[in-house]
């Protein structure tokens, strides 16, 4: 079983006490206490942190996959990826270009292009670099999503990828 399933389960586990816990003390028939309201908000903003990084250790999972043959399948992928996005990029400046200066409605291939760009973003940003290319692949992407402007939870991720992927070259 992969690693991050495990603490993905893990996780799941205790969210779930978390909100059992939270339940009780909403429903409970015992006497408020002061800063019962305090402490309760507190824990549900704590399990809703927690079902975002569950969420995102769920899709780490399902992006990277634990198959052997999968992973084999995507030795070149991050360069393949790569190609793919800028291609979907490429659609979307020609679309804007070619959209009158002010439309009062998005187009709607808009929609569907940005959520195949952010998809790929996604997949590239979880990708497990095996070579070289795929590495160089990951940085080039970050380097051009972000155009030095904007910075996200994907960056950082591709980024320690790379370094995981040097240092366990070297």
């Amino acid at each position: 079983m992969n690693t991050n399933l495990a603490t993905a389960i893990s996780n799941a586990y205790d969210l779930s006490s978390i909100l059992r816990v939270c339940v009780r003390s909403l429903e409970g028939d015992a006497p408020e206490q002061p800063g019962d309201d305090e402490a309760t908000a507190h824990t549900v903003k704590l399990a809703g942190s927690m079902v975002g990084d569950l969420i995102s250790t769920l899709e780490l999972v399902e992006l990277r996959g634990d198959l052997p043959s999968q992973a084999a399948s995507l030795q070149t992928g991050a360069v393949r990826l790569l190609d793919q996005w800028k291609a979907e990029r490429r659609k979307r400046e020609a679309l804007i270009n070619s959209s009158p200066p002010e439309p009062e409605e998005e187009p709607a291939e808009m929609g569907e292009l940005d959520q195949t760009i952010e998809w790929l973003a996604e997949r590239i940003s979880c990708f497990e670099p095996q070579s070289d290319e795929d590495a160089a692949a990951m940085l080039e992407w970050c380097v051009e999503d972000c155009a030095g402007e904007l910075l996200c939870e994907q960056y950082p991720r591709a980024q320690k990828a790379v370094i995981e992927y040097l240092r366990a070259k070297s």
